[in-house]
């Protein structure tokens, strides 16, 4: 065959490859996400975490949540509690390709969690994308459950993502007053975080997750003394003082959010039904070639 006639297959080859590996190979999605009904004060692990934070990254968005009916124009907004909005026409936005699927496969997982009175599904959706290379994937955004900024706002309580310094004051665990301080609004879902898929010989996830949950804790006010009821007693040359009462301390409880980073990674195969363990939830991922 003629070179000239080679030349033009070869480039027409190479330029199809480059185009499907930019495009990525098509999978089906679904993530099923539940919390276990424990308090984390009853978990014999040390949860709660100092300092939690997600990478910031440019990330696509499968699931929205409305604002809250209350946001002021071009101010900062909080988002309503799940159930999350969901659309076609969200998810194509900026032009990431991903489309959702009403369809379901984990239904029988999710119908046992729903019997289960240790756990509560939080979230339960699926979409299709085309899955990159690690260099070039971009992670989801995954969020389930309640919103609990919510109740801080509207309560104005100190219910805020806590550290276990025991001297620490009221008002340093107001991370709400904080944030308003700074006009920002901050969303603080029960599970938030990235989910970042990606494929090589096998496929892969990576899951970086902040866990939330409510509990409370024992605060420790000052002390008061109360004025010492005191009667003198004087017997065989003996002063006794009686009937002292002892210095009381207060002890008083409040709702705290609690934080701990989720951070996993692990390979998959297509169709392979694979479970991310937690003490305070847990995640069922299905990734199916197309």
């Amino acid at each position: 065959m003629s070179l000239r006639y080679i030349l033009p297959l070869f480039f027409a080859a190479t330029c199809s490859l480059n185009a499907q590996a930019a495009g990525g190979r098509w999978f089906d999605v679904e993530i099923l996400v539940f919390k276990r009904n424990v308090d984390v004060q009853d978990n014999s692990e040390q949860l709660d975490q100092n300092n939690v934070y997600l990478k910031q990254r440019e990330r696509l968005e499968v699931i929205k949540a409305n604002p809250v009916t209350s946001c002021l124009p071009e101010q900062p907004c909080l988002h309503q509690q799940n159930p999350v909005r969901l659309t076609d026409a969200q998810m194509v936005e900026g032009g990431h390709r991903l489309k959702r699927l009403n369809g379901t496969r984990l239904n029988a997982q999710l119908k046992r969690l729903n019997n289960h009175q240790l756990f509560t599904p939080l979230l339960h959706t699926a979409w299709r994308m085309p899955i990159q290379s690690k260099q070039n994937a971009i992670p989801i955004h995954l969020f389930a459950g309640k919103n609990y900024a919510l109740s801080m706002q509207q309560t104005g309580s100190s219910n805020a993502p806590s550290t276990t310094d025991s001297n620490q004051s009221d008002e340093s665990l107001d991370v709400l007053a904080a944030l308003q301080k700074k006009d920002i609004l901050q969303d603080l879902y029960e599970v938030d975080g990235n989910l970042n898929i990606y494929v090589g010989r096998y496929l892969h996830i990576d899951s970086q997750l902040i866990v939330r949950t409510e509990t409370e804790k024992a605060v420790s006010s000052p002390l008061s003394v109360r004025a010492p009821e005191t009667k003198v007693v004087e017997q065989d040359g003996v002063v006794q003082i009686v009937n002292q009462e002892p210095v009381q301390k207060n002890v008083r409880t409040e709702k705290v959010i609690t934080e701990t980073l989720f951070d996993q990674s692990t390979r998959l195969r297509s169709g392979e039904i694979h479970y991310f363990d937690h003490p305070l939830f847990g995640m069922i991922i299905q990734i199916r070639r197309i």
